[in-house]
């Protein structure tokens, strides 16, 4: 298995190298998005296989990640190489306070108060930001050992977004490979009797719901690194029905299974819209 990740790295980040300094900037900035996005997908793998409840508002977590990265740093002038934690403890946070009631009532009530947060996000954070796109007060300047020059940044940028996504990946792949990981497991199939073991499940679930949330944050803090700014018409309500569909789709026990859903999410409306079979498509969606 160690096997395994030492070769999958490689590849990974071959084909970073390969598609950073031969692809046009649009379809890096594109790669970039995915590589951000499939952490909301891993998070969705987590919360389905692990621990057999649902999510319909994964995009809203992604929204509230994005929302709180950027107002960290325009409010508080926090370092914008820093500003994606911000979006993790943010996810992390809503997605307690919405597991908090939910997770004691029958398990549908999760994937019903979720829906709701998806559906309401994009109105309350126009209410909040307003009409106009909000602009990040900062830049991601390549530093000079990288040897990537001033007009290269998207170069820069999906460097700094495939390092933040490989680590959190490596983490909760971690995390599920041990005995929490287990302790999921043994929740989802046989719940009464974890309990007799002695697993709390309800806090477990609690875990499981805010790690699945704080991931789905820090995508939405990666994606402020390549766009710069922030609108409530990039999280709309049918991002998280997508982004549930897609998961189903191509879901699998392991968080790499992640990739296809963000791939066909970012890179299926360019295709559409290069054949003018569609006339216009949302920044993560179709």
């Amino acid at each position: 298995m160690r096997l395994a990740w030492i070769v999958g790295s490689a590849i990974f980040v071959g084909v970073c190298l390969r598609v950073a300094l031969a692809a046009t900037p649009k379809i890096v900035t594109d790669l970039t998005n995915v590589i951000a996005l499939s952490l909301a997908f891993a998070g969705l793998v987590v919360l389905t296989h692990y621990l057999g409840l649902l999510s319909l508002g994964q995009g809203a977590f992604v929204g509230v990640g994005a929302y709180a990265a950027l107002h960290v740093v325009n409010d508080f002038g926090a370092p914008v190489l820093w500003m994606p934690l911000a979006g993790l403890i943010a996810g992390a946070l809503v997605g307690a306070v919405v597991a908090i009631p939910s997770l004691r009532l029958p398990k549908a009530y999760l994937a019903l108060l979720t829906l709701s947060l998806g559906v309401a996000f994009p109105i309350i954070l126009r209410q909040v930001d307003g009409n106009l796109p909000v602009t990040l007060d900062g830049e991601f300047v390549a530093p000079s050992w990288t040897g990537i020059a001033e007009n290269d940044e998207h170069i820069w940028e999906l460097f700094l977004v495939a390092a933040y996504a490989s680590i959190a990946i490596f983490l909760v792949q971690g995390l599920l490979r041990g005995p929490i990981g287990r302790a999921f497991i043994a929740s989802r199939d046989q719940p009464e009797a974890a309990r007799a073991f002695g697993i709390p499940v309800y806090r477990l679930r609690l875990f499981g719901v805010a790690l699945s949330g704080g991931m789905a944050g820090l995508a939405g803090g990666l994606l402020m690194v390549p766009t710069n700014f922030n609108d409530y018409t990039h999280f709309p309500e049918e991002l998280s029905i997508k982004m549930f569909a897609l998961a189903m789709a191509f879901g699998g026990s392991r968080l790499i299974s992640a990739v296809p859903g963000a791939l066909v999410l970012i890179f299926l409306p360019v295709w559409l819209l290069d054949r003018n079979w569609v006339v216009e498509y949302g920044w993560v969606g179709f």
